[in-house]
């Protein structure tokens, strides 16, 4: 699961990265402490622009994620603001301090997304047990 505030950018840019470079292995869920109620355009032609498919994303809370069932738990959440989430005790939990491009130029867009690609990938070999992912 990944979380960052408005759902609208970081952490669903980490979901369709995951669940491409995932594929059948993995669940990938992204979440916002307070859901915008859309995926900014930005975010979707960055995906595009990285081959990656933002099908199926929509911006939601926390509250719409069953948390007890997650394994690993990513905050984007740059600054100050590092929560803690309500998963299982077994749950791992990561920090990924990223900028929130939201507003910004398509320059950091594609820096943010080319950033939680590599630690994406950088993850899903650590859980994965170093299945070897296609580049």
């Amino acid at each position: 699961m990944f979380v960052c505030i408005g759902n609208c950018c970081r952490s669903p840019m980490a979901e369709a990265i995951a669940r491409s470079l995932g594929g059948d292995r993995v669940v990938a869920q992204s979440a916002g402490l307070s859901p915008a109620g859309f995926i900014a355009e930005t975010t979707h032609a960055t995906l595009r622009r990285l081959g990656y498919s933002s099908e199926g994303l929509y911006s939601k809370g926390l509250d719409a994620i069953d948390v007890s069932t997650v394994d690993v738990a990513v905050s984007l959440i740059d600054g100050e603001m590092q929560h803690v989430f309500g998963c299982g005790p077994h749950a791992r939990r990561v920090y990924w301090p990223l900028p929130d491009p939201f507003g910004e130029d398509d320059s950091l867009y594609l820096r943010v997304a080319r950033e939680i690609e590599v630690r994406v990938r950088h993850l899903l070999e650590e859980e994965l047990f170093g299945e070897l992912l296609p580049d």
